[in-house]
């Protein structure tokens, strides 16, 4: 804008001495009686030039501070699946800036998560302000009001493909002994703590906690980070195991313990325990399988192998992968749960081990919400898989395995659930 905001003090500066002009060379009349007359409208105008001046630069700062906080907020875009966090970072930077404005207008925010038209997420950062005048707030009336808005929206950064969403617990991801994460193209984030003991580690390309993290980290893990909060909060995964459900269960094709030869297990309600071991293989045919009071044991030299498939476990069920089993499951590729590989129901509390030498593929997320996901044995685990994702209440690593968390998200027919995987965090200003 020509003159920016010294131009309305420049205009009014020159009406005033133009005026001063005329006065001084008018030789007719009573040049000291014109003069003193002119003397308040002078006031007048080098007064409302100080004021506006001071409205010009009010103005400007709020306008800095809208863009700041819709950019602050619209990092949070890229992790956050709803709008607290980012709304949140956003206000916190407007209030922070507020109180450190001595003499500066009363300002009301006004911030929320939009949808552009495009589709894509944004943050607007809105500020309303309003001033008093020099003139009892007469001239305007009611003071000056100024509004600033921005709104920005967020960038390509580090898909999330780690989160233990715990915030009430210690410890909530832990690395004993041995053991390893590597995620080298992801972030790990825990709700609380991360703590990484004895000669474990974590290699991933952002580590980060709300409260504390120790240990080997590489590169060094941020603290104080925002809680994420559960991306698939929403995913109808409840059952009701009660009669109905029994009713329901799939006629059993195969024996409850199986230790020889190749098996295929139809998709639909399991009710029955089922133990593999021997050199026996259970193949799960594509689709649903839900194991209603049927736990899934896959030991010695069993194999569990599926394909465009989800394994979802009620209360009272769960799997364990034991000795030199080998495992590879890839997840749905269509439907409400694609990209979902393992779930359990919200009200399972138990704890889910992974305790093989030959856990080859684990494709999709693995989504344990109020139980605890165990990593143990001396291989390496998933290695195979395009990417992985895990989602559960508390992680426990230990012994010296090594767990890979791999990022290929684009080798795969499993697409990857929103609000984890490939996201966007960085921001840039739309207006």
């Amino acid at each position: 804008m020509v003159g920016g905001p010294l131009r309305p003090v420049r205009e009014l500066l020159g009406a005033g001495a133009r005026l001063a002009s005329k006065l001084c060379h008018n030789t007719r009349g009573v040049i000291a009686l014109k003069f003193a007359m002119a003397v308040p409208g002078l006031a007048v105008l080098v007064l409302g030039s100080v004021d506006l001046y001071a409205v010009q630069s009010d103005r400007s700062r709020m306008q800095d501070i809208a863009d700041a906080a819709a950019l602050a907020g619209a990092r949070e875009l890229g992790l956050a699946v709803d709008a607290v966090g980012p709304e949140g970072r956003a206000l916190a930077y407007i209030e922070a800036q507020i109180s450190g404005w001595s003499h500066g207008p009363t300002i009301t925010p006004d911030v929320e998560v939009i949808t552009l038209a495009s589709g894509e997420r944004a943050l607007r950062a809105a500020l309303h302000g309003n001033r008093p005048s020099f003139f009892g707030n007469m001239l305007p009336p009611g003071g000056w009001d100024m509004d600033a808005e921005a709104t920005a929206t967020s960038i390509a950064v580090t898909p999330l493909c780690v989160l233990v969403h715990s915030t009430s617990q210690d410890r909530t991801l832990n690395l004993k002994d041995q053991s390893q994460i590597r995620a080298p193209a992801c972030l790990i984030h825990s709700n609380r703590e991360v703590k990484v003991e004895n000669v474990a580690r974590i290699t991933a390309a952002s580590v980060q906690a709300v409260t504390r993290a120790s240990g080997s980290i590489s590169p060094a893990a941020q603290t104080g980070a925002a809680v994420v909060q559960d991306p698939f909060a929403d995913l109808p995964i409840e059952t009701t195991a009660n009669l109905r459900d029994l009713l329901r269960c799939t006629a059993a094709t195969i024996p409850q313990r199986i230790s020889s030869g190749r098996h295929v297990l139809q998709p639909g309600v399991h009710c029955d325990n089922l133990t593999v071991d021997g050199t026996a293989e259970l193949v799960l045919a594509p689709g649903e399988h839900w194991f209603l009071h049927a736990s899934l044991q896959v030991k010695e030299d069993g194999r569990l192998s599926g394909t465009d498939v989800v394994l979802f476990f009620d209360k009272d069920s769960r799997f364990q992968f034991q000795d030199r089993s080998t495992i590879s499951l890839e997840g749905r590729e269509s439907g409400q749960y694609a990209g979902m590989v393992m779930i359990a129901t919200r009200d399972n509390t138990q704890d889910f081990v992974i305790w093989s030498d030959h856990v080859e593929t684990l494709l999709g997320v693995i989504y344990v919400p109020r139980a605890r996901l165990i990593v143990q044995g001396t291989a390496d685990v998933a290695r195979e898989s395009a990417w992985t994702v895990i989602v559960a209440q508390r992680m426990e690593l230990k012994g010296a395995p090594s767990l890979f968390i791999n990022a290929d998200y684009d080798a795969s027919d499993v697409p990857v659930p929103g609000g984890v995987g490939p996201t966007s965090g960085g921001s840039r200003l739309l207006n």
